[in-house]
């Protein structure tokens, strides 16, 4: 296994930047989500670090070792492309040993890693199967075996789980981060859908228009976005404008906004961020937490979550409870949104 290193990466096609200056750590063992946008470089970097595109600077390294020369089949890397890639007048056995046969690994070491890596992603009597007669989750087991069957240093996933069905999606991401905990690979994984981002990785890192906008732990980022962009992007988020004042925000109608700390070189005109699961919804102000008079327009309720839709001055806000509580305001009610001051997101 292997830490990776990508320092100041830029890449062009035409006038379209690709991929903006971008450096990151990934840590050997971790399993690192890319997040973003279709065209925001995710897949591009993939890419770079297997050795499919040559940046146009910068450098990779694994292991210490650049990388930027040498040639795909020998950076040790497995990969997992969004279509499985799979033989389909091989069996599985032949589809997973594949790549230990252009190795001129023997047959019997490969009869073994084989069986050992159909074990591990739990399809050890279906070897001698055809892709056609698997499932989708099965195909996509089949294709991370046949990855991780030449014990590369690093293991790449492009978007493999967009093919299956939702709830076939949440099951294969359980297996995933099993596997990738039990070999211990370091594993870089393009998504983008952020649920699975926040669900299978140890750190997330954000791209818009090639520039990583922020990386870290998965509620590190979620909780504390450092723009408008990463706030929407990763989940969803109720926007609000105000000037700084002491230690808050004074919004235009004059209600005050208290911010977890006293900002440090905040002044003028600010925008902060609200996760909807943080608002409650009452009749009265409470104590010590923010409060803002709204106008309750909709609720949506959808078993395990209620959606209620509000205006505050005319801009609408969205508040999310569990579906099981009890929430009596109605479409026209008055009602006050409250939240704790340390849920207030102050963005730069």
């Amino acid at each position: 296994m292997a830490e990776v290193r990508v320092a100041r990466l830029n890449k062009r096609y035409g006038g379209t930047k690709a991929l903006d200056e971008v450096t990151i750590d990934f840590a050997d063992g971790e399993f690192y989500g890319l997040l973003g946008p279709s065209g925001s470089g995710k897949t591009t970097l993939l890419r770079t670090i297997a050795g499919f595109v040559f940046a146009d600077s910068g450098t990779v390294t694994i292991a210490g070792e650049p990388v930027e020369r040498v040639a795909v089949e020998k950076r040790e890397i497995g990969m997992v492309f969004q279509n499985y890639a799979l033989f389909p007048n091989m069996s599985v056995a032949d589809n997973i040993g594949f790549g230990l046969r252009v190795r001129k690994v023997s047959s019997n070491e490969i009869k073994r890693r084989v069986a050992a890596v159909l074990d591990l992603v739990q399809l050890g009597d279906l070897g001698t199967r055809r892709p056609h007669q698997l499932s989708g989750g099965q195909r996509q087991r089949v294709a991370l075996a046949r990855a991780i069957v030449t014990e590369p240093r690093v293991l790449l996933l492009d978007e493999p789980l967009s093919a299956l069905d939702k709830a076939l999606r949440m099951d294969m991401q359980v297996e995933l981060k099993r596997i990738q905990r039990e070999i211990g690979i370091t594993t870089i994984f393009v998504t983008h859908d952020q649920e699975e981002a926040l669900t299978l990785s140890d750190r997330i890192g954000i791209l818009k228009d090639g520039a990583l906008v922020q990386q870290g732990a998965p509620r590190e980022v979620y909780d504390r976005p450092v723009n408008e962009f990463a706030a929407r992007f990763l989940g969803d988020a109720n926007l609000f404008e105000g000037e700084m004042a002491g230690d808050g925000v004074r919004l235009a109608e004059g209600s005050f906004v208290r911010l977890p700390a006293p900002p440090t070189g905040k002044s003028g005109s600010v925008r902060f961020a609200v996760r909807p699961e943080y608002l409650t919804l009452s009749t009265e102000a409470r104590e010590g937490w923010n409060n803002l008079p709204a106008t309750v327009r909709q609720t949506i309720f959808s078993g395990p979550v209620a959606t209620h839709f509000l205006t505050w001055q005319e801009q609408r806000v969205s508040v999310l409870t569990k579906g099981g509580e009890e929430v009596s305001a109605a479409p026209g009610d008055s009602v006050i949104l409250s939240w704790k001051p340390e849920n207030t997101i102050l963005l730069s």
